[in-house]
């Protein structure tokens, strides 16, 4: 059972779910006012998900990001799960 509140947790943590709630209100105010040739929400829509990928990308490679930034080498723990 605790894996599964572990589970839980980081399906929260990583759903990105506080920034939502606190951007998006913003967010629909500029794009009420955008008055792009594209429209009002693709210029929204293209930089999100561009932010996104590069945020995912990033996460995927932290442990490389961290090592190259100096994290020693004692720092690091080996998991060995069944």
């Amino acid at each position: 059972m605790v894996a599964a509140g572990v589970q839980f947790g980081w399906a929260l943590q990583l759903s990105l779910l506080t920034p939502y709630i606190q951007v998006l209100p913003c967010v629909r105010i500029w794009s009420d006012k955008c008055s792009s040739k594209y429209g009002r929400r693709r210029p929204f829509i293209l930089v999100g998900s561009l932010m996104i990928s590069v945020a995912v990308t990033i996460i995927g490679f932290s442990a490389d990001i961290g090592y190259l930034l100096g994290d020693a080498d004692e720092d690091h723990r080996n998991f060995k799960g069944t």
